[in-house]
């Protein structure tokens, strides 16, 4: 049977000569293709191909994802030098302190709402360069800012940026990736995004306030320099109809002795299938892959906030100096935000090993005994009871509580979305995923002065940790395993009912 096409493909042994015309047949012609690619080239590099350029790629791209980290910490070293005497703000009430901390997740909401269509549109690339032009407004903003409005106004338009980079980047990563190791390199953005929140808390707690906001406006550099030599998506150039591109990026991602023709045929598949559906959230919630896909994507996204790391990231110093742990507080955030790094680092090396799954279930289950420790410690100050011996216990919570954090639900959601929806609808999913984060980041952070003060400390990190158990069930009997599977196999897994083990007695004829 014949796909009724005929895709431009670059010879696999020559990454430089123009694409030539094969006829792709689901028997014949690949058959064909294939006889006269083993007969030039060595089967285990056609099959595998050079992996090194979607690496390069995948850390490019996801350099904006430092951009986003860098803004959601900023806050964390700033607020206690803008609530100081030395402030050039006047004494700021706690609703300000709050809303310059939450204004973020508001303009991640405006940003990622449009960023699905914007990147259908014009490309998933260009989409994801536009995302420098609110991060550049938002830092010269700081340093020109004289009051707490000016301020608000930069802390929102940088989250339009951040919204829009955990929407975007994701997605292209997700595209340009083998399924060998998608989940590696969809790790690099929750990579590069805790990079830059390590990098705020040390800056921020070692520079002058504009010096600050100028290093953070200068790490934009190494993007910007990068960007232009990004490839388009392949997929979204086969939809577009552009398949002698498609066929060029694919042989530069995958090297010039990989066999093209085969990814060529299934991305032409999903083109065909893609132009019979409307792409939107119908799409999405009338089919059974598509209510799975997105019960799961959303999930996972409540229970990464309902655990309470972003307020602890907005507010990690005030913990820490309400806590009077004997440690500086602005050390011991640095060093929760390079334990962030460092097991991120890990998760990506671990992630097309263990699985999705595993490293959820361990992540839910450790926070779980991080935040009930945490919670414990402060029932006990909170009582009058001495804990000057036990002044370490806020730091090493806090620090391995960001350890499991990042061994799976600060991971592996990112890298679910990448996978888990089909081309047509990956756009809407990902912006309503995204939305749904960005949501509750705003009413965690928003909400935790207000649940301190009414509830208590004990007691907030206690309803955290409630959360983050709710999360171990969620992992264990709504996730799918995605490890290792194609985006086409990955539907089906979502779309297979399950087979009754129960016989039924066959009635004589």
């Amino acid at each position: 049977m014949t796909i009724g096409t005929t895709t431009p493909v670059l010879h696999p042994n020559d990454a430089t000569s123009k694409p030539f015309l094969v006829t792709l047949s689901m028997d014949e012609g690949k058959e064909k293709y294939v006889s006269k690619v083993a007969d030039t080239a060595d089967d285990s590099s056609s099959s595998k191909g050079k992996k090194r350029f979607q690496f390069l790629i995948s850390f490019c791209a996801a350099l904006v994802g430092m951009q986003a980290g860098i803004t959601l910490g900023w806050t964390s070293p700033i607020l206690p030098y803008l609530t100081s005497e030395e402030s050039f703000l006047p004494k700021l009430s706690e609703s300000e302190i709050s809303w310059i901390s939450s204004l973020l997740a508001l303009g991640a909401i405006a940003g990622a709402v449009p960023a699905g269509k914007v990147a259908d549109w014009i490309g998933r690339k260009w989409a994801i360069i536009l995302t420098v032009v609110p991060f550049t407004t938002c830092w010269l903003t700081l340093i020109t800012a004289t009051n707490v409005i000016s301020v608000c106004v930069a802390r929102f338009i940088g989250g339009i940026g951040a919204g829009a980079a955990c929407v975007l980047v994701p997605v292209y990563i997700g595209e340009i990736a083998q399924a060998s190791i998608r989940g590696a390199l969809g790790a690099f953005f929750p990579l590069l995004f805790s990079s830059g929140i390590l990098f705020s808390y040390v800056a921020g707690a070692y520079c002058s306030y504009v010096i600050f906001n100028i290093a953070c406006c200068a790490i934009l550099l190494p993007f910007v320099l990068s960007a232009p030599f990004m490839p388009e998506s392949p997929m979204w150039l086969m939809q577009q109809g552009r398949q002698d591109q498609a066929a060029g990026v694919l042989s530069i991602l995958r090297g010039s002795r990989y066999n093209i023709v085969e990814e060529l045929a299934v991305l032409q598949d999903e083109v065909t299938r893609i132009a019979k559906a409307s792409g939107g959230f119908k799409d999405l919630v009338w089919t059974k892959a598509g209510r799975r896909a997105a019960v799961t994507c959303v999930g996972l996204m409540c229970f990464q906030q309902l655990c309470g790391v972003d307020a602890m990231l907005f507010y990690t110093v005030h913990i820490f100096q309400a806590a009077n742990s004997t440690i500086d507080p602005f050390l011991a955030t640095i060093i929760i935000g390079l334990t962030e790094v460092v097991m991120t680092i890990f998760v990506a090396t671990v992630i097309d090993r263990f699985g999705r799954k595993p490293l959820l279930l361990i992540s839910g289950a450790l926070m779980t005994v991080c935040l009930a420790i945490l919670g414990y410690y402060f029932r006990l100050k909170d009582g009058g009871s001495d804990v000057s011996a036990f002044g370490w216990v806020p730091l090493t919570s806090l620090a391995f509580f960001n350890v499991v954090f990042s061994i799976g639900y600060g991971s592996v959601p990112f890298t679910v979305i990448s996978e888990i929806f089909p081309p047509e609808t990956k756009g809407v999913a990902s912006s309503m995923s995204i939305v749904t984060h960005w949501s509750l980041v705003f009413a965690v952070t928003k909400l935790f002065p207000t649940m301190e003060h009414e509830m208590g400390q004990a007691a907030t990190f206690w309803t955290f940790s409630c959360f983050t158990a709710a999360s171990v069930a969620f992992a264990y009997f709504v996730v799918p395993e995605t490890k290792g599977k194609t985006l086409q196999e990955i539907q089906k897994k979502l779309e297979r009912k399950k087979v009754s083990s129960v016989k039924y007695p066959v009635e004589p004829a």
